[in-house]
């Protein structure tokens, strides 16, 4: 199963930056109007190596992947950063806020996981990728040799033995990251490298699958890397062969699975009352936008949808054994079809409004906040919002495991990880 091993990790010498100006959310998740903040903050911000900016002259030889090579060579020398001497797993918790302003805490560990093929069913993804994202990440990574931003891993621990080793190697020492942000959230890191714990970690993680949270493109960038610098090496196994990966329990990390909201300024006019919504669902008119918040946020196993349409809102609750009649057998398993957004876009847009996801697409908007979804169409000018419950763990693992991927904008977890702390460099 895993094979999980502890790494020499490349990090900024603390005695010459302060961490909080070197760091940043995920390259991905920072919106274009925010990128110009990172570079502002520090001459170390890691934004430099892991979105670089295109310049007017750019080509082959000097674009914004060989200015990322040369901010770290030149980081290195300098000494900003440096790398662990000796091999370590690296315990990490991250404070974090969910959109109603509640406080969390995810536990989690950092380690390099050896790739693996998704057929070998040792590492799964849950979701959809596209192209785009995929040949930034590689050209990145051929330059740089390094991964910079970790991937968010889930594995099962019922028994809780991974938390209870986390735990207990947490009490041995203090952490040597130990910081606040501008919101007073916390971020602290625990060096692990008695060989003791780590042999045990290893052990525990390789009876285990690997399910991926976040990072599905840095994961199949890395695959195809590696399979690239095999070729290229002519050898079986290469220093290309591990990623960066930060691993959490399903079960006790305190992670949280977000549910993301549809959002439209211009949605195609429709009878929110029609027969063919009342044949599938069990309708109930809201009678004020508090209403259909709580009726989403509730906790149960109904399957239900919140529907905003022109200043009013419905709760949608599905009708299991009608759907079950027109859900076409062999395309995918039954547990894709009951997804929250499996749901909205293949029974109502599709099935039930005629709607193609091309044209959900291109007027869409998501958010996973659900006061901004409601009061976009109560308060904010939009024709139209969906609200959508959250995957749980079991479906990502279900669904997984029998060779599926989820719509996209199924998942969305908190908290996103930091991206600077830890560096893998390859090779």
């Amino acid at each position: 199963m895993a094979d999980v091993k502890p790494f020499k990790a490349l990090m900024f010498n603390q005695s010459l930056v302060d961490l909080r100006e070197v760091v940043m959310p995920p390259y991905d998740i920072i919106k274009d109007n925010d990128v110009e903040k990172f570079y502002k903050k520090s001459d170390y911000n890691i934004i430099r190596i892991d979105r670089g900016l295109d310049m007017e002259g750019d080509g082959p030889d000097n674009n914004k992947y060989t200015r990322a090579k040369a901010c770290m060579d030149e980081w290195i020398i300098d000494g900003v950063l440096k790398q662990d001497d000796r091999e370590a797993l690296y315990i990490y918790t991250q404070e974090y806020k969910m959109p109603g302003g509640k406080k969390g805490e995810m536990l989690s560990f950092f380690a390099a996981v050896k790739i693996e093929e998704f057929d070998k069913k040792i590492v799964l993804p849950h979701e959809r990728t596209h192209p785009g994202p995929k040949q930034d990440r590689l050209e990145l990574m051929r330059a740089t040799r390094s991964n910079t931003s970790p991937i968010l891993s889930l594995y099962f621990d019922r028994e809780k033995r991974v938390h209870a080793l986390l735990k207990t190697a947490m009490k041995k020492s203090n952490p040597f990251i130990n910081i606040r942000d501008e919101k007073k959230l916390a971020f602290r890191m625990w060096r692990v490298d008695d060989a003791a714990t780590i042999k045990k970690a290893v052990k525990l993680l390789g009876k285990k699958q690997l399910f991926i949270a976040d990072g599905h493109h840095r994961y199949e960038t890395a695959l195809n890397f590696r399979n690239e610098m095999r070729e290229k090496t002519g050898a079986k196994e290469t220093p290309y062969d591990r990623i960066l990966m930060c691993l959490i329990s399903m079960e006790n990390s305190g992670v949280t699975i977000l549910p993301t909201h549809r959002m439209f300024r211009a949605f195609k006019p429709f009878d929110p009352e029609c027969d063919m919504l009342k044949r599938f669902f069990k309708m109930k008119e809201m009678k004020n936008p508090a209403g259909i918040k709580k009726a989403m946020t509730a906790k149960g196993k109904r399957k239900s949808i919140g529907m905003l349409y022109k200043g009013k809102a419905w709760l949608l609750i599905l009708k299991e054994d009608e759907y079950r009649k027109i859900i076409p057998k062999g395309q995918h398993v039954m547990d894709y079809y009951f997804l929250s957004v499996t749901i909205l876009h293949y029974l109502i847009f599709e099935k039930i409004l005629g709607i193609t996801d091309r044209d959900i697409i291109s007027g869409i908007s998501y958010t996973q906040d659900i006061n901004e979804a409601v009061n976009s169409v109560i308060k904010g000018g939009y024709e139209a919002a969906f609200l959508t419950r959250p995957a749980t763990m079991d479906e990502i693992k279900v669904i997984s495991l029998k060779n599926e991927v989820m719509p996209q904008k199924s998942t969305y977890f908190l908290p996103k990880l930091v991206t600077g702390f830890l560096i893998n460099k390859m090779g």
